[in-house]
Order: structure tokens, then C-alpha cells, then sequence
């Protein structure tokens, strides 16, 4: 079905239909609630969610994506995740369920440029090449150019992406006056 919150639009888009795909317009259909379409479908929610900074993991760990007009530093912290053994182990698991959130918030923020990556520090350098490699092999599905470089000597992970379009968050949201352009109110959709 086709949803439409406008009547002018629903009722274009009907006679529209009546004329190229009789039988068609029956699937559009309009949006007459008091409330907007968005929350009607939970998208409003799962915006919100994305434009945050803070993403919790299923694991109870977080990753934390600040970005600036240079680059995106996506930093992975444990949170409540403790783990049931030693600490090495634990610290593997959250940055290995840390990779597959950060390339799927990469790809859904378009974010581009340098991004770099803090994973949890780790003592065993066999689990850090676990990671890097866990990480090209989930950002090979990805079709936007990419590189990822070695880890630093900080324990970081420095890779470039190349930006397709416009990322949600210049999207959705709108320079802050009140702050002088040091922050980013959201715009609310209807």
C-alpha cells in the first residue's frame, strides 16, 4: 500500500493511478489521524534513534559517533557488558558485536571522510587482527569506495569512505542559532 498524508497528493495520485494502472488506486490510501504519519509507522522513532550519538549494542555495550566537518571518531565502550569470563574475552565480544553495528550505522548515516574507530583496547594482538579483519570483511559488502588502514600505535583504526549523499543527520536536522552553530537541533517532520 501506498500511504499519503496529504488529501490534494492522495487524491492526485489516485486519479493518476485510475488512468495508467486501473485497479491501483485501491492501495493508496490516506492518512486522516491527528497524529503524524510518521509516528503512525514508527519511523519518527527509529530516526530519533539514529540521529543520536550514543548506539546501544544487544551485547549491553555502546558505540559513541561524534561527528565534525574533518572526521568521525566512533568510539566502543563496554557498557554493561561484562561477560560470564576472563576479561580478553569480553573485551573481543563487544568489539566484534561493535563492528557489525559500526558498518551498519556507517552506511545508514552515509558518513564519509576519515573515520576513525576506538575499539576497546585489547592485550592479545591476535584478537585486534580479528577485529580489523571482521571489519574489512563486513565493510566488503558495502559498494561505497572504502579503505581502511592498519591500527596505530593508539589502538585506533583509521579508514576512509567516500560520501554518496547527503547523511541523515544534515537531512534531518538544521543549524542551531541558539548555540551558534555548536550543536544541531533536530527538524520534526509532520
Amino acid at each position: 500500500a501506498i500511504r499519503i498524508d496529504d488529501a490534494r497528493e492522495y487524491q492526485r495520485i489516485v486519479e493518476l493511478l485510475d488512468r495508467i494502472m486501473p485497479g491501483m488506486s485501491a492501495r493508496v490510501k490516506l492518512h486522516d489521524k491527528p497524529y503524524p504519519i510518521f509516528e503512525e509507522y514508527g519511523v519518527q522513532a527509529e530516526l530519533d534513534k539514529a540521529l543520536k550519538s550514543k548506539v546501544w549494542l544487544k551485547s549491553g555495550g555502546s558505540i559513541v559517533i561524534n561527528q565534525t566537518e574533518a572526521l568521525v571518531a566512533i568510539d566502543v565502550n563496554t557498557g554493561r557488558f561484562v561477560g560470564k569470563t576472563q576479561l580478553e574475552e569480553t573485551l573481543l565480544k563487544a568489539n566484534l558485536d561493535a563492528v557489525r553495528e559500526i558498518v551498519r550505522q556507517i552506511r545508514l548515516r552515509d558518513l564519509g571522510g576519515i573515520i576513525v574507530v576506538d575499539f576497546i583496547d585489547m592485550v592479545l594482538e591476535s584478537n585486534r587482527d580479528l577485529v580489523l579483519r571482521r571489519l574489512v570483511e563486513c565493510l566488503g559488502r558495502d559498494r561505497t569506495r572504502h579503505q581502511v588502514a592498519e591500527v596505530t600505535s593508539l589502538g585506533l583504526v583509521q579508514m576512509t569512505r567516500k560520501r554518496i549523499g547527503t547523511g541523515l543527520l544534515e537531512a534531518f536536522s538544521q543549524h542551531c542559532q541558539a548555540c551558534a552553530d555548536h550543536g544541531k537541533a533536530q527538524r520534526r517532520r509532520r
